[in-house]
């Protein structure tokens, strides 16, 4: 009896184990998430499914299995302010740890953080029961960490090296306390805090973002997964030699420190990457990067075909901001490539026309997910499932986008633009205006006001130059004077169009024919204001009343003089 007992236990045992091994393998029944926010990618920079001119033959085809979004936005389109809200859910001026404008970073929101205290979409879905990956730049760090203190070092070097590993283990444990179980390959891409060390040109690595998303989908197959991949491709500099180096060398090297090994990941060779762009026409380094981007997501796209994981995936691709206008409200930096595909949901080759914006993307997965977000937990987008399936769904007729001291409100015909000093800046303008003294700035901002002067009238350059925007450094207005030179106007109109080429090229506020579509425009502004409770001009909550609570305004931090 005892003998036949103990049988009983072994295969109860053994029951278990297989089970459980059946489970780790099998895909599970709730969708998987793979988000892919890729950096500064034009309209221009992509191939074929948005008109572009580089090689991208598996962007393309997740655009034909999938959806394709033509009117997509970044609310604030700049890198980190743009990350935050898509891991929040909640506009960059929300941030409880942001100064939401100027800083000694630059402009719009460089100094903003992910707070470890309010529940964002990685906490949400652990808590949902979903293994959380993140893999690739952050950007969402406020912290810093001491800067190197050596000069002049390789990255190969033993004492760049363990630096480099010192300082990933501290971010790699900040991105943990914000809800990601499994970090990879995380950069912070803050070059200031690398002075001192040379990276021999190897400043981007997809083969070691691919290494990882493939780790984290491996080890995650039998269980839901959200994973957030964010390659740094193509945020300049790119240089397309690397592509023709020594890879064994060469693919080692990262913000983190050297791997063991060049990742011996199922891409096609850099050589070959290479050569094909060459071979496509590629004469840009974006349009060589964009197919060394392209052939990484291919990767993973592939890898969860061949885990039977791809029917039940949904996979957004998604650029954090455009580079013609970057950190501007108009088209050329808001107005962003989209791509969606969840073969198990979403029609082939649709084409959704509704104005999206990365507030959404929280509230699209929970839905996606079938996750509840805790109550109270601010969220400032909608899922747009509904639009995606049915058209004719009802959908927002009005966005909200913000930067610095500028708000916009997009509509399907129109775009309002408003510039808005607060009192304390517009006291630092009225100085200037009385002394005739202008604040000191950076060499770099003056060889940008001297390179464009000739591209304004006299009064618009008098305006520009006494604009406390321009005072601070880092700021990408200087780069796209020549093609926003109204943008120091107070109210800006623009008609709207579905083209993917450039909008924004005229202002017609002045156009009296345009007065009621302004005058609309305006209220919409207002309305999209009040549930930030933040000041902005006549459009916000009057300056003296604005609250300063987390939820509703952002900590400001006194400008450096």
């Amino acid at each position: 009896m005892r003998h036949v007992a103990h049988l009983r236990g072994l295969l109860a045992v053994t029951l278990l184990t297989v089970t459980a091994a059946r489970a780790a393998s099998e895909p599970s029944s709730k969708p998987n998430v793979v988000f892919i926010v890729i950096d500064n990618v034009d309209f221009a920079h992509m191939g074929k499914c948005y008109g572009g001119s580089s090689l991208t033959p598996q962007l393309d085809r997740i655009a034909e299995r999938g959806v394709k979004f033509t009117r997509a936005y970044a609310t604030t389109p700049l890198c980190v302010p743009s990350r935050y809200t898509c891991l929040s859910g909640r506009y960059a001026s929300r941030s409880q740890n942001s100064t939401g404008g100027e800083t000694e970073d630059g402009e719009g929101g460089w100094s903003i953080e992910l707070e470890k205290d309010l529940p964002n979409l990685p906490t949400v879905m652990h808590a949902a029961g979903y293994a959380t990956g993140f893999v690739g730049k952050y950007h969402l760090e406020r912290e810093k960490y001491p800067r190197y203190a050596g000069k002049d070092a390789s990255a190969f070097s033993a004492e760049a090296d363990a630096w480099l590993k010192t300082r990933n283990n501290w971010l790699s444990d900040r991105i943990r306390q914000r809800g990601f179980d499994f970090v990879f390959n995380a950069a912070d891409f803050r070059s200031s805090q690398f002075r001192g060390i040379d990276f021999e040109g190897g400043n981007h690595n997809m083969e070691a973002d691919v290494l990882g998303a493939l780790d984290f989908i491996g080890q995650n197959r039998g269980r839901p997964f959200f994973l957030y991949l964010s390659p740094r491709l193509l945020h300049l500099p790119i240089n397309p030699k690397l592509l023709l180096e020594n890879y064994s060398k060469m693919g080692r090297v990262t913000e983190g420190g050297l791997l063991p090994e060049a990742p011996k990941v199922p891409m096609p060779s850099r050589q070959e990457i290479h050569a094909a762009a060459l071979a496509a026409g590629a004469t840009t380094a974006q349009q060589f990067g964009m197919h060394w981007l392209d052939c990484g997501i291919g990767a993973v796209v592939t890898r969860l075909e061949e885990l039977k994981l791809f029917d039940n995936t949904l996979l957004i691709v998604f650029s954090d901001n455009n580079q013609r206008g970057k950190e501007t409200l108009y088209e050329g930096g808001a107005r962003v490539p989209l791509l969606a595909m969840w073969p198990r949901r979403f029609k082939p080759g649709t084409v959704c026309d509704r104005i999206v914006a990365n507030t959404d993307f929280a509230p699209t997965i929970f839905d996606a997910c079938g996750v509840q977000p805790p109550g109270g937990m601010a969220l400032d987008g909608r899922s747009f499932l509904p639009v995606v399936e049915n058209p004719s769904a009802p959908w927002r007729d009005a966005l909200l986008l913000e930067n610095g001291h500028t708000r916009a409100v997009v509509t399907e015909q129109w775009k309002y633009v408003a510039l808005r000093y607060p009192p304390d800046v517009q006291a630092k303008i009225a100085e200037v205006e009385r002394t005739g003294v202008y604040p000191h700035i950076s060499p770099k901002a003056e060889t940008f006001f001297q390179r464009f002067k000739k591209t304004l009238t006299p009064e618009q350059w008098k305006f520009a130059r006494n604009s406390w925007r321009w005072h601070t450094p880092g700021n990408n207005y200087m780069k796209s004077i020549d093609d926003f030179p109204f943008q120091f106007d107070a109210d800006q109109l623009f008609e709207m169009s579905q083209a993917d080429l450039p909008q924004d090229a005229r202002n017609v506020a002045a156009d009296s024919a345009n007065a009621p579509v302004l005058a609309d425009m305006q209220a919409r502004l207002k309305q999209l204001m009040i549930p930030l409770n933040q000041p902005f001009g006549e459009f916000g909550v009057p300056y003296a009343a604005s609250t300063t609570t987390a939820k509703d305004k952002p900590r400001r931090k006194k400008q450096k003089q």
